[in-house]
């Protein structure tokens, strides 16, 4: 005999009947709407860049739209000289978004472009106002930026069903974890609850500060009324997005947030999710299939981020090699020093091709686990026994694991120099080879987490995989600061963007442009 849902699972279900019946549900457009074309010229050069750009940039697959549309505004709002936004603007981000092939054409209604400049006067407006009041210039240019990405890609890409799946999550986690676990002090309490909605977007979603901004403006309905509670509103989202209280929730909900992340899926994917959910018998049949198409799309995700790692290691060696290592070893010996190029080039990926065959999908016990947990979730009533205690928490070790941690960097360090030293490598080549064979261990690293998004249950390590850890653990450290450091100033990317993308867009503006004119010709005959 079937369990009826709980209160949190009947709001879910009642939420989703409510998206599913909205009007033109799957999309804005009503028949008598006047649809927006796109001349295709250009197209193919378009997309083929944006791919290239794409690769360079290493950001998550759902939001390179969002990065394109800010990319967009960079080059076409000016945060020196306040000027007038005209209606052109809008025009031509739907235009550039469309030959980039983020965006079908003859999708997207004109009534869009009068949105989208709604949007950017809004937005561009309450930058000046920001700068006047005396915020940073690059804090107001920045949070400017989010609205306006995040808001563009709503206009262009409407969204019901993830906040609906947001509310769902947020409700289970209020009832089932303990705030006391996570909180350590009063202003953890003051600030438990918005922790726990950005710590939602940013581990179950994949959301950066742009996505959740944009949410959480959305969410208090914040106001511009007044300039300066409006930037105070905005200051806090940054301390709260990167604060230790926010980091412990988002680290907890990553390791155990494989049965919501397969529920996420469950609810985009269905189209009768809400009547699946009727059944306690219908659901756990069609979510146990989820789980299993979730394995497959994981798998299929691992091999498409093995390829954009490696195409992203091999453009950024490619630019490095020509600036550097390349006229480094003519001037310091007269030739191009060819082993050195070959090892800094091939080891990074050879290392990335076999780390992808060491990964491997969830078993079936952890399948069970995923079932039993939102089996739980949506059909029994929350109670002391249920709810969920924090694991993160401080331990203190021996002050020898510290020694033993430091000793293993300068020993795993050590011998790769010597053994590179005594391949001819001068500093140079020695000093590329760390930065990109930590690079391929960071982005290997990432890669896992792939399939670990889909673990509840962890395999305990093997022998080979411990041994595997502590040798490539300090070049993993060293990528992720690698990494962090690449993201401030992506060099790669401001070539990119600065050399070819800003003229070859300008080019393909005036193509469109001259098309139209053309147009306009012809109608006069």
């Amino acid at each position: 005999m079937d369990n009826l849902l709980n209160a949190n699972g009947v709001s879910l279900r009642n939420q989703l009947v409510l998206a599913r019946s909205e009007e033109n549900w799957g999309g804005k457009i009503a028949g008598s709407d006047k649809l927006i074309n796109v001349a295709g010229v250009g197209t193919i050069v378009s997309t083929t860049f944006e791919q290239l750009r794409n690769a360079a940039e290493y950001a998550q697959e759902h939001l390179l739209m969002q990065k394109a549309i800010r990319r967009f505004f960079v080059r076409n709002l000016s945060f020196q000289i306040q000027a007038s936004v005209k209606k052109v603007i809008a025009e031509e981000l739907i235009s550039e978004l469309t030959q980039s092939g983020y965006v079908r054409n003859n999708t997207q209604p004109v009534k869009s472009i009068d949105e989208l400049l709604d949007l950017i006067t809004e937005h561009y407006d309450n930058y000046w106002r920001l700068k006047k009041s005396g915020v940073d210039v690059g804090r107001a240019q920045a949070w400017t930026l989010d609205l306006l990405s995040v808001g563009s890609e709503r206009i262009i890409v409407t969204e019901k069903l993830l906040p609906v799946f947001v509310q769902f999550v947020y409700r289970h986690y209020q009832e089932t974890f303990q705030k006391d676990f996570f909180c350590s002090s009063e202003l953890d309490e003051l600030d438990y609850e918005v922790s726990l909605y950005i710590s939602i977007y940013r581990s179950l979603l994949r959301s950066d500060i742009a996505t959740v901004r944009y949410g959480m403006q959305k969410l208090y309905a914040a106001s511009d009324a007044k300039i300066d509670e409006y930037a105070n509103f905005h200051k806090r989202i940054d301390t709260i997005f990167n604060s230790i209280l926010t980091n412990k929730i988002t680290n907890y909900i990553n390791k155990y947030g494989a049965p919501l992340r397969v529920l996420k899926s469950f609810i985009l994917e269905n189209g009768n999710a809400s009547t699946l959910l009727a059944s306690q018998e219908l659901f756990n049949a069609a979510y146990a299939d989820q789980i299993d198409s979730d394995y497959r799309k994981s798998k299929a995700k691992l091999n498409r981020g093995l390829i954009k790692s490696i195409l992203f290691l091999l453009i950024t060696k490619t630019i490095i090699g020509i600036a550097i290592e390349i006229p480094y070893d003519i001037f310091a010996t007269g030739i191009v020093m060819v082993l050195p190029l070959i090892i800094n080039l091939f080891t990074p990926v050879a290392y990335m091709a076999l780390l992808r065959l060491g990964i491997h999908l969830p078993d079936k016990a952890n399948t069970r686990a995923i079932k039993l947990y939102m089996d739980n979730a949506l059909f029994s009533e929350p109670d002391e026994s249920y709810q969920i205690r924090s694991r993160i928490s401080k331990k203190s070790y021996p002050i020898g694991f510290r020694i033993a941690y430091a000793l293993m960097f300068m020993l795993v360090f050590g011998f790769v120099i010597n053994v590179l030293y005594n391949l001819d490598f001068n500093f140079v080549q020695i000093a590329i080879f760390f930065i990109f064979f930590g690079s391929a261990s960071f982005l290997g690293f990432r890669l896992t987490g792939i399939v670990q998004e889909l673990e509840l249950v962890t395999e305990r390590p093997s022998i080979i995989t411990s041994i595997r850890d502590f040798l490539f653990l300090p070049f993993t450290i060293l990528g992720k600061w690698l990494s962090d450091k690449y993201q401030k100033f992506n060099i790669v990317a401001v070539i990119l963007d600065t050399i070819i993308e800003l003229p070859l867009k300008t080019v393909l503006r005036l193509i469109r442009q001259w098309g139209g004119f053309i147009d306009a010709k012809k109608d006069d005959i």
